[in-house]
């Protein structure tokens, strides 16, 4: 299964979609913010970011562009409530894909899937 970075600023909303993507089987880690989220991805590998895009400090969409600006292709899924109609800035930032909140768990389960198998099928046919 997948690594799976949550970033929200809501402890409640970080832990549920956790336990949603857990009972799948991913392999998940937690960030109130996008410099936190920065710092994580510095460390280590994922396969995904879930990021809010309405967060105090670096907001999801500020995220989203350093992550392109740094060359980093990590596939995002871009979730808002409050700012659902910024949703199709994140994809002009680079978002994989995104969700409206509150977030249907098959959609969820979904967009993670979809994002993942489409960064892995890119690995895969990549000429080393």
């Amino acid at each position: 299964m997948s690594r799976v970075l949550i970033v929200d600023d809501d402890e409640v909303t970080r832990m549920v979609i956790g336990h949603a993507l857990q009972e799948e089987g991913h392999e998940v880690a937690y960030a109130g913010d996008g410099e936190s989220a920065l710092r994580w991805i510095r460390r280590r590998p994922f396969d995904v970011v879930l990021t809010d895009l309405a967060m105090p400090g670096l907001n999801g969409l500020r995220l989203i562009r350093q992550l392109r600006d740094l060359g980093d292709d990590i596939p995002v899924v871009a979730v808002s409530g409050q700012n659902a109609d910024q949703l199709h800035l994140a994809e002009d930032y680079g978002a994989n894909a995104t969700l409206v909140k509150p977030v249907k768990r098959g959609a969820l389960l979904q967009a993670v899937q979809d994002v993942a198998r489409q960064n892995q099928d890119f690995w895969e046919n990549v000429w080393l």
